[in-house]
C-alpha cells in the first residue's frame, strides 16, 4: 500500500474514532446514574432535554443561511467520503506497457517482484519499492536499509545491475528511471531487535 495513503486513512480512522468515542463518553457520562457522581463544573444536560430543541432549530432555520449551509456541508461530507472509498481501490490496479501489443503488467507486481530480489541482494536488509505506472515512461522510488556493516557503493552497484536492469529488461522499450534511497538502521532499532 501507498505510504502516504496508509498515513491519510489511519489519521482519518483516529479522527473518526476520536470523534465518536468523545461523543458516546459524554452520552454516559451525562446520564442520570453517572451524573451525580461528576465534579460540578462538568457540563451536563438536563433530565430529559434533547441536543437541540424544536424552538432553537425553528430559529436556525428562520435564518436564511441555515439550510443552504447544512445541505452544501452535508454534500461535501459526502463526496469527501466517496472519493476516499473510490481511492482504496486505485493502488495494485496500475498497468505498466510492455513490448508486446495489448501486454501489460501490473505495477504492484512489478514493485514486488523487485522488492524481492533487492532484498535478496547481499548487503540489503529490507527494501520497499513504488513504481507507479506511466503512459510510456515509468519511474521507481527504491528504499532500501542496508545491513549494518554493508559499503552503499557495492549494494547500489550490485542493485543496479541486478534487480533494477531487470525491471528496465521487463519494461523494454519504455523506459524506467529509477531513484534509490539507501539508509542504515540506527542504533536504537538496532538495540529493540
Amino acid at each position: 500500500m501507498n505510504p502516504l495513503r496508509n498515513v491519510v486513512n489511519r489519521t482519518l480512522l483516529a479522527l473518526a474514532g476520536a470523534a465518536l468515542l468523545a461523543g458516546g463518553g459524554w452520552a454516559v457520562l451525562t446520564s442520570d446514574a453517572v451524573a451525580g457522581r461528576l465534579p460540578g463544573r462538568w457540563p451536563t444536560a438536563d433530565a430529559g432535554t434533547v441536543l437541540l430543541d424544536r424552538g432553537g432549530l425553528a430559529d436556525l432555520r428562520g435564518h436564511g443561511w441555515w439550510t443552504p449551509a447544512v445541505v452544501a456541508g452535508t454534500a461535501c461530507v459526502l463526496l469527501l467520503c466517496l472519493a476516499w472509498f473510490l481511492t482504496q481501490f486505485r493502488g495494485g490496479g496500475r498497468r505498466l506497457p510492455l513490448a508486446g501489443p495489448s501486454l501489460t503488467l501490473r505495477s504492484r507486481a512489478l514493485a514486488d517482484a523487485v522488492a524481492r530480489r533487492a532484498e535478496a541482494t547481499e548487503g540489503v536488509d529490507r527494501a520497499h519499492v513504488y513504481l507507479p505506472a506511466g503512459k510510456k515512461r515509468s519511474a521507481a522510488r527504491v528504499r532500501v536499509l542496508l545491513e549494518p556493516g554493508a559499503e552503499p557503493g557495492p549494494v547500489l552497484e550490485r542493485l543496479t545491475r541486478g534487480p533494477l536492469d531487470e525491471a528496465r529488461a521487463s519494461l523494454a522499450p519504455h523506459p524506467l528511471s529509477t531513484h534509490v534511497h539507501l539508509g542504515v538502521r540506527s542504533d536504537r532499532e538496532r538495540r529493540a531487535r
